[in-house]
């Protein structure tokens, strides 16, 4: 076998082009790797750098359960959703393929009041601009939080197991100055516990459906969760700031 720098060099790379390596899975035995393979690696598994946040729509699949790194829906929704139907999905605390950072704080701010930019990472064509309004960690699977949104434009669609790319369109610089959490309780309890991700010991008030204040009181577990105790089961919204 003659030198590797004797070899000319290929100036016009595609897909099918080849590189010998070593295969770590099979006792690092000498294999080839397309240039295909390798770009697909590179961007199926999350490993470029980038201000983009990646996952992997997943329709509900009770046997399998919500999935690490996903979007998806409380429920099954078909494996074909418009984003012009979208007012709530379901998102992982991790982006995928990247389970050491999480992301719940950065649900809050700076993405709570800001426009978000969601595109299938294969397909830029498939995309779609909500107002990203409220997140609470899901009461049912603690490892994905509820979003709220609302759709602004945008042809796409969420297509099952599909890849798609999350970002900052349009920052609501007022969120930086003001945070604040809104929370709802849709069913009748007399605690209510809440994560309002605004890292501050908050103000708190509370109505019941009917927009009357109800008062309560009010134990700080963390900066960013609390526990709401009231005389009577109730349900209602809570307001953080």
């Amino acid at each position: 076998m003659a030198r590797i720098s004797t070899y000319p060099l290929d100036t016009a790379i595609v897909g099918t082009d080849k590189w010998i390596g070593s295969d770590s899975q099979q006792l690092f035995a000498t294999k080839n790797f397309t240039a295909n393979a390798v770009a697909e690696f590179i961007n199926g598994y999350n490993k470029i750098e980038s201000t983009s946040l990646q996952y992997l729509y997943l329709d509900y699949d009770p046997s399998v359960g919500y999935q690490e790194g996903t979007i998806s829906f409380f429920g099954t929704q078909g494996s074909d959703v418009l984003f012009s139907n979208v007012t709530t999905f379901m998102i992982s605390k991790f982006q995928l393929n990247r389970y050491t950072d999480s992301l719940v704080n950065f649900y809050s701010a700076p993405l709570i009041g800001s426009v978000v930019f969601i595109c299938q990472a294969d397909k830029i064509s498939n995309w779609g601009a909500f107002k990203w309004n409220q997140v609470a960690q899901n009461p049912t699977f603690p490892e994905m939080y509820d979003i709220s949104l609302q759709y602004v434009s945008g042809p796409g669609r969420f297509i099952d197991e599909k890849r798609y790319l999350l970002s900052i369109l349009t920052y609501d610089v007022s969120a930086s100055n003001d945070k604040n959490f809104v929370f709802t309780q849709s069913t009748p309890s007399n605690s209510w516990v809440v994560t309002h991700n605004l890292n501050k010991y908050v103000a708190v008030s509370v109505v019941d459906d009917n927009d009357v204040e109800v008062y309560c009181s009010v134990d700080y577990d963390s900066l960013n969760t609390v526990t709401l105790t009231f005389s009577t089961p109730f349900s209602g919204k809570a307001f953080f700031n």
